[in-house]
């Protein structure tokens, strides 16, 4: 199952996140607490890209008259999609102390052989 970017609830992204983490982690509460935070993040990111596709990237704004500015919206979305990245990247999978089990990164090495 493959997180679809456009998705805008966050009920159904954590359900796909949880799932492809499952293919190759034994998932702990904490690993579960940060798919909690990410998802919203991600589900809000899409919100906002619904936004700007809908507006445009550009908007009348600035502090002349008939000046268009950079949709606000862009740059929010791309704060909260690496926002979420930060927290997704902490997800270690079972175990204890600070290498527990092994960490997403051996999981998708270990999936790809190295090729990422």
């Amino acid at each position: 199952m493959n997180v679809d970017p456009t998705e805008k609830d966050p009920a159904k992204i954590r359900a796909a996140l949880v799932a492809l983490y499952e293919t190759e982690l034994d998932l702990e509460p904490t690993d579960l607490a940060l798919i909690d935070i990410a998802a919203p993040m991600l589900a809000r990111a899409a919100q906002l890209d619904a936004v700007v596709k809908r507006e445009g990237q550009m908007i009348p704004g600035g502090n002349r008259a008939g000046m268009f500015v950079l949709h606000p919206g862009i740059a929010q979305a791309q704060t909260n999609r690496a926002s979420a990245a930060g927290y997704l990247a902490k997800i270690r999978g079972e175990g204890e102390g600070p290498k527990r089990g092994h960490n997403a990164r051996d999981a998708i090495a270990a999936r790809w052989g190295n090729r990422v």
